[in-house]
């Protein structure tokens, strides 16, 4: 061999067994020696290792933060240590481990297979870091969580769909901030409240609670001006659902335009909403004509600055109106519910189907929880001090609650369960210990042997949890006062449809 070629092998007791990547404990350095001589493969296969990308860039879609950084919109130009895709890592990073410092992130981060940075680099301090986010902004992490949040390779999970229609929700909710005046000023403080608040609107699948989409605001924003930023995630093939909240004719003229059919709760009084019965149909649901007053018109105009913005058209849609009464040993409690939907066939969709398909809804509450207590944790704000910091860091748990969402269904999907009965909790739990683990050896720079597939061994541990068990369904109070003083109670659900209160007319659309 070659002097220049030359390779000082390390004796046995340099790299100690098990440390080393590769199926056996590490060889001695006479056994490294007769594969150098059988020829180049055993340099092929460490070099593969180096090359393997790590358990988090696994669990994304392929290169999405690759393709992210590759789209702009970032401060960072130098060639250094913390480049865009590596502090873009680190986000994502302190996000999974949101109650770690800085330089612990650094350490964990800097040991990650594949991390795209030069040999023996030294791994950075917490201050280089927090400068690095500033560079990067908001628009990467925003990008990453968008191009993860549209791939299409996943399991829907059972239940997931509805007469061949995925179902999904939609819903808002919000995140405390770090009180300073800054936020104070860029996002906005409740009434009465002590510390700012960034708001977010998600569209959510139901049955992997998975996001598809979602925008980012101030508290003051409102759900509704961040639900018009959705709009393009409403595509055919979707039944979505959302609460009394988000219906506006426009709003419903447009989402059900792209191709989505809706099944939106809207309010119990007649003079709220604007339409009336055309007829009553067979299974008790009513067809229903929307109609855009001149105050609804005029209302429109002045929220867009336009006074030639034409009337709506009218519109036919199909009202389910129903009750849900809920009984316990111990009380009864009954609830009048209104749903819109597009889906005007009585036949091909009963109004009792629409009406227990709308408790799905409840799914992106449960998504929300799960990124606000589980993810997040619970009384923890936000590290950003900054508007930009903060959205980077919200786009960066939204990220990674759609990461351990996608887990679960992949793992419910191999052992033909109900996504439901996977344990979010265990599987967030078992993320972080598996990439904690999944770090490369500090002698040699290869991932350990039992990282080799390390989703594959992630998907058994999670399948090795007990599963959620199948309950009856239960109740407690909802206030704090009910859930302190009444016990919990297993509930039985009666749904009935009833007639709605709305006035009758015999008109015909654009008459």
């Amino acid at each position: 061999m070659s002097a220049q070629f030359a390779i000082v092998l390390p004796s046995a007791s340099t790299v100690p067994a098990g440390q080393c990547g590769g199926d056996a404990p590490a060889a001695d350095a006479g056994g490294l020696l007769a594969q150098v001589a059988a020829g180049p493969g055993l340099w092929e296969e460490w070099l593969g290792g180096l090359r393997r990308a790590g358990l988090i860039g696994e669990l994304l879609a392929d290169g999405v933060v690759a393709k992210a950084v590759a789209e702009g919109g970032h401060g960072h130009k130098l060639d250094r240590a913390l480049t865009a895709e590596v502090t873009a890592m680190c986000v994502i990073t302190g996000a999974l481990f949101p109650g770690q410092g800085y330089d612990l992130l650094l350490a964990r981060t800097f040991k990650m297979p594949g991390l795209p940075v030069k040999p023996g680099t030294v791994t950075p301090s917490g201050p280089a870091l927090s400068k690095a986010r500033a560079l990067l902004g908001e628009q990467v992490m925003r990008r990453v969580f968008e191009i993860d949040a549209a791939r299409t390779d996943l399991e829907l999970g059972i239940g997931a769909t509805w007469h061949g229609m995925e179902a999904t929700g939609m819903d808002g909710t919000t995140i405390e901030l770090f009180n300073n005046g800054e936020l104070a000023d860029a996002f906005g403080v409740p009434a009465g409240g002590t510390k700012p608040k960034i708001r977010i609107a998600a569209h959510v699948r139901t049955g992997s609670r998975r996001w598809i989409a979602a925008a980012i605001g101030g508290y003051h924003d409102g759900e509704n001006t961040l639900a018009d930023e959705l709009e393009s995630s409403f595509t055919a093939g979707i039944i979505n659902l959302a609460d009394r909240g988000f219906f506006s004719m426009d709003r419903w003229i447009r989402f059900s335009g792209r191709g989505a059919h809706l099944a939106w709760r809207v309010k119990n009084g007649a003079k709220s909403v604007p339409f009336k019965t055309l007829r009553t149909l067979t299974d008790g649901s009513e067809l229903v004509l929307l109609r855009e007053s001149d105050s609804m018109l005029g209302k429109r105009r002045r929220d867009a600055g336009d006074k030639t913005l034409p009337r709506l058209p009218d519109t036919i849609a199909r009202l389910v109106s129903f009750t849900v009464t809920a009984r316990t040993a111990r009380r009864i409690k009954t609830t009048t519910i209104k749903v819109l939907t597009t889906l005007l066939d009585p036949g091909a969709f009963p109004a009792r189907e629409i009406a227990a398909l709308y408790a799905e809804r409840w799914q992106a509450e449960i998504a929300y929880l799960h990124l606000k207590k589980t993810v997040k944790g619970t009384g923890r704000v936000l590290r950003g001090r900054s508007p930009a910091l903060a959205r980077q860091e919200t786009w960066a748990l939204l990220l990674v609650h759609n990461m351990a969402a996608t887990l679960a269904a992949r793992a419910a999907g191999q052992a033909d369960l109900d996504p439901d009965l996977i344990p979010f909790t265990a599987v967030l739990s078992l993320i972080r210990g598996h990439v904690t683990a999944d770090a490369c050896c500090p002698h040699c720079g290869k991932r350990p042997a039992s990282g080799n597939a390390p989703v594959a061994l992630l998907i058994a541990d999670i399948l090795a949890q007990p599963p959620h068990r199948q309950r009856p369904a239960r109740t407690s109070g909802r206030t704090a006062f009910q859930r302190q003083h009444w016990n919990t109670e297993e509930v039985t659900y009666t749904i009935t449809i009833v007639p709605s209160n709305l006035p009758k007319v015999d008109i015909r659309p654009g008459s």
